[in-house]
């Protein structure tokens, strides 16, 4: 009985790891890589040279 609970809690810990990459890849989707929407604000105001735009 205990090798079964050993082996359930493994099962359940690999599903657990598995939930939490996936929920941080669908997270880390949403975002976009530059402009404003990644701090990247002071960039784009103290460096003209850049071409910074608001994407939506």
């Amino acid at each position: 009985m205990t090798t079964l609970a050993r082996r359930f809690i493994i099962i359940c810990l690999i599903f657990v790891i598995f939930a939490l990459l996936m929920a941080a890849a669908v997270a880390k989707g949403g975002h976009q890589s530059r402009g404003w929407h990644n701090g990247a604000i002071d960039a784009c105001v103290f460096l003209p040279e850049l071409t910074c735009s608001v994407r939506r």
